[in-house]
């Protein structure tokens, strides 16, 4: 085992190991949903970035995080489970029990992000909804995420 896996970290090494994305720029990620289309099951929607932090170690610039795919998956996933239930405005709690992303191919495109979701297993409990998810994230230069969501609307 190499030397370095065996030490205690101050300030200073904690800062000179750590991600500036993690640290700074996730905090300027914004994104906004463009539209959605509804069919059954399946939702489908195009995003984009309205906001972003390129890391500074990273040649190709933008890239999509697994971070913000999270947040915008919950939020689709909330807009769905609403329509199922029969709702047009929130009115409901969501909450995402699991999730599972894949990073197949960065995705470098902030202007397209492509989602499709597939859901299945859909539930009525009581007044509320649960389902399962299959989802592809992806854009028009080949990157691809994909993911498996659980959620309920309570």
């Amino acid at each position: 085992m190499s030397e370095l896996l065996n030490q205690q970290l101050g300030r200073e090494e904690i800062a000179a190991l750590s991600s500036a994305y993690i640290d700074q720029g996730v905090k300027k990620d914004a994104w906004e949903i463009c539209e959605i289309s509804v069919d059954g099951p399946i939702l489908k929607a195009r995003l984009r970035m309205t906001g972003f932090f390129v890391s500074p170690t990273d040649p190709g610039g933008f890239h999509l995080t697994i971070f913000s795919t999270q947040e915008f998956l919950a939020q689709l996933a909330n807009i769905y489970l609403h329509l199922a239930a029969g709702y047009t405005t929130k009115e409901r709690e969501t909450w995402m029990r699991e999730c599972s992303i894949t990073s197949r191919k960065t995705i470098r495109d902030p202007e397209n992000i492509q989602v499709e979701i597939d859901f299945f297993g859909l539930k009525k409990i009581g007044g509320g909804v649960a389902s399962m998810a299959n989802a592809r994230v992806f854009d028009d230069e080949g990157g691809l995420f994909t993911a498996r969501l659980k959620g309920l609307l309570r």
